[in-house]
C-alpha cells in the first residue's frame, strides 16, 4: 500500500507543490523528501546528489536521512550573496541533512518539504 500527500504551499514569490509519497515497498519509516531551490537573481544552483540544477530542475526527490549539498555558480556579472531557508550560508556551498524535523522558509512545511532560496547580486565576485 502507498500513502500520498499532495501539498501546496505559498512562500513569498516562491509557491511550493509536490507530492511525498511513502510506499509499503521501502524501508518502514522511510519517506521521500523533496528538495526545493528558488534562485533570486542571475546563476545556477545544482545539487549533490544529482537531481537539482535551477534554473530548469529545481526540484528533486531524496531518501530521507541523506545528504544533500547545494552549489552556487553565479553568471557573468553576478556574485553569490546567500543561501536561506531550510539551508542557511553565505559561502556558495550548502547542505541539509534530510530529516524530517527541519526549518522551512516562512515557517512550518510539509513534513518532507525542504525549500531553499538562492540569492544572486550584481556585480563581481570577491577574489
Amino acid at each position: 500500500m502507498s500513502v500520498v500527500t499532495l501539498f501546496v504551499r505559498v512562500l513569498g514569490a516562491l509557491i511550493v507543490a509536490g507530492v511525498l509519497a511513502v510506499s509499503s515497498s521501502a524501508a518502514p519509516n522511510s519517506l521521500r523528501m523533496v528538495v526545493f531551490v528558488a534562485n533570486h537573481g542571475q546563476g545556477t544552483v545544482s545539487s549533490t546528489p544529482r537531481g537539482i540544477h535551477c534554473p530548469g530542475v529545481c526540484r528533486a526527490i531524496f531518501p530521507e536521512h541523506s545528504r544533500v549539498e547545494l552549489h552556487s555558480t553565479p553568471a557573468a556579472g553576478w556574485k553569490f550573496g546567500h543561501f536561506e531557508g531550510s539551508c542557511h550560508s553565505r559561502t556558495r556551498t550548502c547542505g541539509i541533512l534530510l530529516v524530517s524535523t527541519h526549518d522551512c522558509i516562512g515557517g512550518a512545511c510539509p513534513i518532507g518539504a525542504f525549500g531553499v532560496r538562492a540569492y544572486f547580486v550584481r556585480g563581481q565576485p570577491s577574489s
